[in-house]
């Protein structure tokens, strides 16, 4: 089983006579390409004699093994390029811009564009210059039927000369101080990148191939074109040399219109382009450019360098599916978080399974605890409120229980005035009651009440004379005021003199 830190991607790229595939993995600190493959497509004159979904499996199932991500790419000709230059470099703002911009300069399209694009690096004022990528919905939609045809889903379907760019600074072994130019011919066009060992400055294509380049080779069935061919031999310049001129001016051109001049560059040529003769030679008398053997850098291949060279958009296709650089995704319509969250659960097997059994436990511990606490203080809210009721007077509203009943238990200790009993205080107000009352009198005090402003006394005495005696002794006390007499009636059980006297606190 794969480590998680190890991932594997499968590049596919086809055309009318071949299917190329190739399976590159990348740990932390290794990239090794497993293997390339090439199945060729039957039938004459380029028209395959077997359906398509059927050579694109073939060539997955050669592979073997298992994929983490699937990466394809749209033909150079579904594809239009615009350079355009922006003063921020945030990808969700490029992307929000560019599609107004570029559908002003598209031509009337039969479905909807789909955009990406690629930093090339900035301009003379400093601005980020970027390659807009456009693409029709309905191309995208026919290379993703037609890998789902062959029971494949792709992850991304991307830009050829982009990933040739990827796969040459990921790949290839570059000068340092040196820009390269990689040409990448493929059966109808070629793919035009200009690259240094730190990132991607040009992108381009032209609508010219490997059958503009030699018709008769491009069209016949299984033609392996010679790779040198004696001067006497050499086609006339009607034939493939004079196709190879064409295209070389218009690379010539295109490099110029993008600043890059004569003798700038060096070139590495893939694709087609090593079945062409004197394609390199040449390169060098009409660009006027060194033309580099391509070396691999710190890349495992069991293979050689010409089948990779051949089937270099392959490999470079699977190399952007394991590094994340300049991506280029025209497949903005899958689901590919599902697939990838999908394929992360089927490596992971019983660690994810632990780690959400774990994860399902919390949850369940947190509600708990989460409903406890508010049954809890649920429980502590109802008790408090049936204390503050009984304790605090009857009206007073519940704002902050606790403080207002500190509060009010504070303001009857200043009333009370401590433990003390001085003058005028409850205790104080019992004392010299008691004290005042006569000895050989018949009184029973039934209840003293005391509060912040009144003192109301209940009891029973033997006479109503004894009654005034009590108003009498109340009144005398400097803290009291406005003694009244509220009830005194002859009970007709005991013919004892029920009274009930109230008077105000001197404050």
């Amino acid at each position: 089983m794969r480590t998680m830190i190890t991932k594997r991607a499968c590049g596919l790229a086809w055309d009318e006579r071949t299917v190329s595939a190739c399976i590159v993995r990348a740990g932390i600190t290794e990239l090794v390409i497993e293997e390339i493959v090439t199945v060729e497509r039957g039938g004459t004159h380029g028209e395959s004699g077997r359906p398509l979904a059927e050579d694109i499996r073939s060539a997955v199932e050669m592979l073997g093994g298992e994929m983490d991500m699937l990466v394809s790419c749209l033909d150079e000709a579904d594809i239009m390029y615009r350079r355009l230059t922006r003063p921020f470099a945030d990808r969700r703002k490029i992307m929000e811009t560019i599609g107004p911009e570029v559908e002003t300069l598209l031509p009337a399209l039969d479905s909807r564009p789909v955009f990406d694009y690629v930093k090339t690096g900035r301009d003379a004022s400093g601005a980020h210059v970027i390659q807009a990528l456009c693409a029709k919905s309905s191309r995208v939609d026919e290379v993703v039927q037609a890998l789902k045809a062959a029971s494949l889903d792709p992850e991304t379907v991307d830009c050829p000369s982009a990933a040739v760019a990827t796969g040459a600074r990921r790949l290839l072994d570059l000068p340092d101080l040196k820009e390269v130019l990689v040409l990448h011919v493929g059966l109808e066009s070629t793919s035009v990148a200009v690259v240094t060992s730190a990132e991607i400055r040009f992108l381009g294509a032209l609508p010219k191939g490997y059958r503009d380049i030699a018709p008769e080779r491009g069209r016949a069935e299984g033609a392996e074109p010679a790779h040198e061919a004696p001067p006497a031999e050499r086609p006339a310049p009607h034939g493939p040399e004079r196709g190879l001129a064409d295209l070389l001016r218009e690379i010539f051109i295109m490099l110029e219109k993008a600043g890059r001049t004569e003798g700038s560059l060096a070139c590495v040529a893939t694709g087609y382009a090593t079945k062409i003769p004197g394609f390199e030679e040449q390169v060098a008398r009409d660009l006027g450019m060194e033309v580099l053997e391509p070396v691999l850098k710190d890349v495992q291949y069991p293979g050689d360098m010409a089948s990779l060279k051949e089937s270099f958009l392959a490999a470079s296709l699977a190399v952007r599916g394991v590094v994340a650089d300049d991506p280029v995704n025209f497949w903005q319509g899958g689901s590919s978080v599902s697939r990838r969250i999908g394929r992360i659960m089927g490596t992971a097997g019983p660690w994810v399974k632990a780690a959400l059994v774990l994860l399902l436990l919390w949850t369940a511990g947190l509600v708990v605890d989460v409903v406890f606490k508010a049954r809890t203080d649920a429980e502590l809210k109802r008790r408090i409120s049936s204390e503050f009721s009984s304790v605090m007077p009857k009206g007073t509203p519940m704002v902050d229980p606790l403080k207002q009943m500190e509060q009010y238990a504070s303001r009857l200790k200043e009333i009370a005035g401590g433990a003390e009993g001085g003058a005028g205080t409850p205790l104080g107000i019992l004392k010299d009651l008691s004290a005042g009352i006569p000895a050989g009198m018949d009184v029973v005090i039934d209840s003293v009440n005391i509060d912040a402003e009144n003192v109301t006394i209940s009891g029973s005495t033997g006479t109503y004379d004894d009654v005034e005696k009590i108003k009498e002794l109340l009144s005398g006390l400097p803290y009291l005021r406005e003694v009244k007499i509220v009830q005194a009636n002859v009970d007709k059980n005991d013919q004892k003199v029920r009274m009930r006297l109230t008077c105000k606190r001197q404050v």
